[in-house]
């Protein structure tokens, strides 16, 4: 079985071997591209999960949701290893850096927010934007 509502994401892992999905349902979901299923079910959010991806190495994922907030999430046992909070509306999408040292956030409170995946702190707040931000990656250098 699969989301149960609107599916705003999806993501293979580095080595191809499986997806990430996020929805509206306020789940994550990891799928395994060879059986063409579910693995499992990752919960926590409590409103619509935006975005989700793999970090560089297939060990986590980020997620982001309609709560506020950014979820780490380890991809061996389905639990939250931090959830990064500090947007005040809801997060839009979430990257890791190339290295897997960072993620950065976007929202709709017109902020850009740096974080730390090791201890899960803010590293920098971007101001500036006039508008709700949709989109955030790092280039392949880190930038």
């Amino acid at each position: 079985s699969g989301h149960t509502n609107i599916v705003w994401s999806v993501s293979f892992s580095p080595d191809g071997s499986q997806l990430v999905s996020c929805s509206s349902d306020k789940t994550v979901r990891l799928w395994s591209v060879k059986a063409g299923k579910s693995a499992y079910t990752l919960n926590g959010h409590s409103d619509s999960v935006n975005s989700a991806s793999f970090s560089p190495d297939g060990s986590q994922v980020v997620s982001c949701s309609s709560d506020n907030t950014v979820r780490l999430l380890s991809v061996k046992d389905g639990k939250s290893t931090h959830t990064l909070s500090g947007h005040t509306l809801s997060v839009k999408s979430a990257s890791f850096s190339p290295d897997g040292s960072q993620v950065v956030s976007c929202s709709c409170d017109k902020t850009v927010r740096l974080w730390s995946v090791n201890d899960g702190h803010c590293i920098a707040i971007l101001r500036g934007h006039n508008n709700v931000v949709n989109s955030v990656a790092f280039n392949s250098v880190g930038e």
